[in-house]
């Protein structure tokens, strides 16, 4: 009798159980769902940024300036500026003025003596012969000196007022001297050095 009631009870239970089988993922449910959001890509510092926004997010690191930034060109009297250059009586050579320059009470010159020739030079300057001379006003202006009577300027080793060098073909000496200033109102003016035509018009340049 218990067989009888134990198989009739497990004749009504299969059935409910031949119906239910495993439960299997969809391609739906294993892809994204499409919203039509752009994709999420990470930004360089680690958050999540969409596609469009990706390439404007990275910096610039390349440390040059913006595309069409001028150049700035070097100011007047820049190292290797020649603002005045005269022939002199000694054969091949030129003196050329590199810097005159009014600072405080005191006007500095610095001239460059060239051996452009092909013998050499023996170019030869007394400062006393030098002097700075304002046309307008009608002033000469000559070399300073120290308390012991030496010419403020290159002179040659050993003298107290002269200078002079020798010079190979191609050879090149620098000289300076230091005059008192002109007033700040007098912007040129001209530089008179021995065996050399004057420097008219000479433009001084204030520090």
């Amino acid at each position: 009798m218990r067989s009888k009631t134990f198989a009739l009870t497990l004749a009504a239970i299969l059935p409910l159980f031949a119906g239910c089988s495993p439960r299997e993922d969809t391609a739906e449910e294993a892809a994204p769902a499409a919203t039509g959001e752009p994709a999420a890509v990470a930004s360089p510092n680690g958050a999540a940024s969409t596609d469009a926004g990706a390439m404007s997010a990275v910096p610039d690191t390349t440390g040059g300036p913006p595309a069409g930034t001028p150049t700035v060109a070097p100011p007047t009297g820049a190292p290797g500026t020649v603002l005045a250059s005269q022939e002199t009586n000694w054969s091949g050579v030129v003196v050329e003025v590199t810097e005159f320059l009014r600072k405080g009470n005191t006007l500095t010159a610095k001239l460059r003596v060239r051996n452009q020739g092909g013998a050499k030079a023996e170019p030869d300057f007394y400062f006393s012969q030098m002097y700075v001379m304002d046309p307008a006003g009608g002033k000469k202006y000559e070399v300073l000196k120290d308390e012991a009577g030496n010419y403020i300027g290159g002179v040659r080793s050993g003298w107290r007022d002269r200078w002079y060098d020798t010079l190979e073909p191609g050879q090149s000496a620098l000289v300076w001297m230091k005059f008192p200033a002109p007033p700040p109102e007098v912007r040129v003016v001209t530089l008179q050095i021995p065996n050399t035509p004057p420097f008219d018009d000479l433009a001084i340049q204030d520090s």
